[in-house]
């Protein structure tokens, strides 16, 4: 199956690898906290939001958002029990199924980054072997990370990851492809990203 996949570290030819840059284990602490309860969770949320700023003042935010690796934890543990037939966000490749969404994640994603920020993003062609790979709404993550980063929703995530795993779509669904299966990149088409 041909999809579309885009990165700052893939090259032509490679084989994408599930979770390469190895932030399962940011996200994972938060699964846990979630199978000892709710106010578990909500305490490390909380303690991550402290080390955020800290680490912010200090250069390292990217790896301290802690809004983004609860929402993880939280989709996982979501996953784990009421969709264990469903594929880890943490242990998958992302995809686009049409050329038209990859665009518009580019300039979600990367509209307001730098030129040299931009030029590092790479769309490629990918040949994936799955005919059937979970097809999700990206807004619904969107929305849990929306809800913990402003208000430290744990509750309203998880129902956002259930809405997710149960294949719903938001107000303006943004449709992405998981699959854990073999995929290769066979085509280096970054230059329909700035097509008119």
């Amino acid at each position: 199956m041909t999809v579309y996949h885009m990165s700052r570290t893939l090259k032509l030819g490679d084989a994408l690898v599930p979770d390469h840059q190895g932030c399962a284990a940011l996200a994972q602490p938060f699964t846990q906290a979630l199978e000892r309860g709710m106010d578990c969770f909500d305490s490390m949320a909380l303690t991550g939001k402290y080390l955020y700023a800290v680490l912010s003042r200090s250069g390292l935010r990217e790896w301290s958002d802690y809004a983004k690796w609860a929402a993880e934890g939280a989709f996982e543990y979501v996953r784990r029990r009421d969709f264990p037939h469903r594929p880890s966000r943490l242990g998958c490749n992302y995809f686009y199924s049409d050329l038209s969404s990859s665009k518009r994640l580019f300039e979600y994603d990367w509209g307001e980054a730098s030129p040299e920020e931009r030029a590092a993003v790479r769309l490629f062609e990918v040949e994936l072997e799955d005919e059937r790979p979970a097809r999700l709404d990206m807004s619904l993550y969107d929305a849990a990370y929306a809800a913990l980063s402003e208000r430290q929703d744990g509750q309203a995530a998880r129902e956002l990851a259930r809405r997710y795993f149960a294949g719903e779509g938001g107000g303006e669904p943004v449709w992405e492809l998981l699959s854990a299966r073999p995929a290769r990149a066979v085509k280096d088409i970054t230059g329909y990203l700035y097509e008119a």
